[in-house]
């Protein structure tokens, strides 16, 4: 009798079937994540900065105005929000209360749905202890709050207080669960649960401004959630939350606050791709919510839903709030993504020899040989490890197939005849044996096509291939053959008898057909014209050309801008040019997310006015102002003032104002033929647009100066590319990059030739 197929042991993996490590690439939420099996230096330093803010801000609960709503974006997905999300509730899991939030669709933005959505995220979280959902363990760390402090004010009489209060204190779960440590405790508010509801409610109506019914009903709810659990109980909890008419949201987040300081955590916001109005009222709702006492709102974004959705699309003033506290993620280096390597493969069991195997089958220093840094995401790391892991699995699973010795030794004694190598030279016994690897019809069909690969007879006299070599002891051995006389040339009669002749036979030992297809072949290359020089591509021929400005009148050529005593060569520009390529790619979210940054335009302007030729570069330390410089370009006819500070900074442009002011009488005094124009750039893109207008439109300008101020507007790509420009300056001045910071400008000050033009503009 055949045994039920449940009772038959399971059949073993083969190594095809064998689970992947790499497979699991996506991260479904914060909950769950496992810091021993994260990658301890993934975006440590945005993970201190997350924990070191909120702690910050859980010490000052209470001020007025809220607290700044936290920005976490990446350049697109797979860069780790979600699982540093994780990794910050596991590190912060036993300080606040983390309510991830996940907007549908279908939901109408709201508080509501806020509270809604968050309370079933924490209804599917399961924690450690069997039975217990995060939601469960949040209301019975409400539930615990209001019993200690009913103990606190006396209102509850308790035989041994500083015991029950430190019990109160610790794990809500060991309370209310039947086999927790401190269920004695739990036991006696399930027995007087009915006494116990209305002090409870008074306790926090003292903290939550709510309506006192509505209050009551919610910790009702909460405390038999918390005793007995089950979807029951959080359906009525769901309901609470979703009545506005009594503020069920607000409530329900101030009473988590009793507990613990609340952080909402805002993550997969890709539905709302390109749908500025939702970006709006989503906008507005966080940083609403980011205005209540003890509530941290986090929102995860990738570049491209904030650009598409969020951005530009905001007003300033919000757009600005949002930006205030920003942190961008980086995409792992190689040293991170060997840890992960090595511990998805601990964690799978792969061990030994196997390990080892395929670490040199991956070959992780190889992938990141040549990108950029920060451009490899976790997920496109993993999803190349996870088909390398198939690919290695599919070589163990097909070695190759060997014969058994037996049937090894039987086939020689079976074979006289050993196929010998092209290379190799038959003796004439065995270049007698015809050798036949194929049917007749087939060897048929072989030998005439062998007979087609054959020199032709020439039609016309052939001329020497080679021009005869001198008389320098060279030995006509090596001379070419002559042409056929001319007798050999006429047409031939066809002899029945020369007809009849057995063609040559084909053997692998007869190589002469190869010997002609490889003369053939080399006859066509020598005859074959040259090869055209591959094209330049269009940006390093651009890149090749000198940078050069006009010379003075009593020089003919254009004078080169940068003097580079030794220019690289192709490889060195090549070198440089995919070096810049990838600080763009590397700066391109700092640029289009973060406000300007001043300090690398003036290293920018600095190390250009220093090279210019035709430029005199100096710094003037502003009066009053001990530390602080107004950079100037000095051109022929015409001086270059650069203001380089926030426009909210006040007391600076001032100052640079005055500057500029007397400067401008100091040239028209020292004027012979015609004083030079004096000019005031600066610099803004968009985010600065409505900083510029008040400052322009203020009194900080005298009349006399505001035509010569001129505010040089940068988009996106070009503030990437001027932080691109001064970041490799900096590495080939640290001995990063094997050249000297003249040779970097010389070969990719085309690439800012925007900028130039519009800073030695003509206001």
């Amino acid at each position: 009798m055949t045994p039920p197929a449940s009772f038959l042991p399971a059949p073993a993996l083969t190594a095809p079937e064998r689970l992947n490590p790499f497979a699991d690439d996506v991260c479904a939420g914060p909950f769950g994540v496992e810091e021993n099996r994260s990658v301890p230096g993934l975006n440590s330093d945005i993970l201190g900065q997350l924990t070191t803010t909120i702690d910050e801000r859980q010490a000052s609960v209470g001020r007025a105005g809220g607290q700044p709503l936290l920005l976490l974006t990446a350049p697109r997905a797979g860069y780790g929000k979600t699982h540093l999300l994780g990794r910050l509730a596991a590190a912060a899991g036993g300080q606040v209360v983390l309510v991830p939030l996940a907007f549908r669709l279908e939901d109408e933005i709201g508080i509501s749905a806020v509270a809604v959505r968050g309370l079933e995220s924490m209804a599917r979280a399961e924690t450690s202890r069997e039975g217990w959902t995060k939601l469960r363990e949040a209301c019975a760390g409400v539930c615990a709050s209001l019993v200690r402090r009913l103990i606190e004010s006396g209102a509850l009489p308790c035989a041994n207080a500083d015991q029950a209060l430190r019990v109160l204190n610790g794990d809500p779960m060991d309370v209310f669960d039947e086999s927790g440590g401190a269920r004695l405790i739990g036991e006696w508010v399930r027995r007087h649960e009915a006494q116990l509801r209305k002090p409870m409610t008074e306790q926090a109506m003292k903290r939550v401004p709510a309506i006192p019914a509505a209050l009551e009903s919610w910790v009702h709810a909460m405390l038999n959630h918390a005793l007995d659990g089950g979807m029951s109980k959080m359906a009525v909890l769901r309901m609470l939350a979703a009545d506005t008419t009594n503020e069920g949201p607000v409530t329900w987040l101030r009473l988590l606050g009793l507990w613990r300081p609340v952080v909402l955590l805002v993550d997969h916001l890709d539905a709302y791709y390109r749908n500025p109005e939702a970006g709006l009222r989503i906008a507005s709702l966080l940083l609403d919510m980011s205005e209540m006492d003890g509530v941290h709102v986090v929102l995860s974004l990738n570049q491209d839903v904030w650009q598409a959705t969020f951005g530009h699309h905001l007003p300033s003033a919000m757009e600005d709030r949002l930006t205030a506290s920003q942190m961008l993620l980086r995409g792992i280096g190689e040293n991170e993504a060997a840890t992960m390597l090595r511990m998805r493969l601990d964690h799978a069991g792969v061990k030994g020899d196997e390990l080892c195997d395929f670490e040199s089958f991956v070959d992780v220093k190889r992938y990141f040989l040549g990108r950029p840094l920060g451009s490899v995401s976790a997920r496109t790391f993993l999803r190349h490890a996870a088909k390398q892991w198939d690919f290695f699995q599919q070589t163990l699973a097909s070695p190759p197939v060997m014969p058994p010795p037996a049937a090894a030794a039987a086939q020689v004694e079976d074979e006289p005849f050993e196929l010998p190598l092209l290379t190799e030279t038959l003796t004439e016994q065995d270049s007698s044996k015809e050798l036949s690897i194929f049917d007749a019809e087939t060897t048929s069909e072989m030998k005439r096509m062998a007979e087609g690969l054959a020199e032709p007879e020439p039609a016309l006299p052939q001329q020497l291939e080679k021009p005869l070599p001198g008389t320098n002891g060279t030995n006509g051995a090596h001379l070419p053959p002559p042409s056929p006389p001319a007798e050999e040339m006429k047409p031939r009669v066809a002899d029945p008898e020369v007809a009849a002749a057995p063609p040559t036979q084909f053997s692998p030992s007869s190589a002469g057909a190869f010997e002609n297809l490889r003369e053939m072949l080399g006859k066509l290359r020598q005859s074959a014209p040259p090869a055209p020089e591959p094209a330049t591509h269009a940006v390093a021929s651009r890149l090749a050309t000198v940078i050069s400005t006009t010379a003075p009148a009593a020089t003919a050529v254009p004078a080169p801008v940068f003097v580079s005593p030794q220019p690289p060569q192709d490889a060195e520009r090549d070198a440089l040019l995919g070096r810049y390529e990838a600080l763009r790619l590397q700066m391109s979210a700092e640029a289009t997310t973060l406000p300007l940054d001043y300090s690398r335009l003036a290293d920018l302007i600095r190390l250009a006015g220093r090279r210019f030729p035709l430029v005199r570069f100096n710094e003037h330390e502003l009066p009053g102002m001990t530390g602080r410089f107004a950079m100037c370009w000095s051109l022929q006819g015409m001086e270059i003032i650069f203001g380089l500070a926030n426009f909210a900074d006040g007391p600076y442009w001032r100052t640079l104002a005055g500057f500029a002011a007397g400067r401008m009488v100091e040239l028209h005094a020292n004027a012979v033929d015609g004083a030079p124009k004096l000019k005031i750039a600066t610099f803004k893109t968009d985010r600065e647009q409505q900083a510029w207008a008040i400052l322009q439109n203020g009194t900080v300008f005298p009349e006399v100066l505001r035509p010569n101020v001129e505010a040089i507007h940068l988009d996106s790509s070009g503030v990437t590319s001027l932080y691109a420009m001064q970041r490799i300056i900096k590495e080939s001045e640290t001995g990063v990059l094997q050249a000297t910071p003249a040779q970097v400008m010389g070969v990719l000050a085309r690439e800012l030739d925007f900028f130039w033009k519009r800073v030695t503009r003509v206001v």
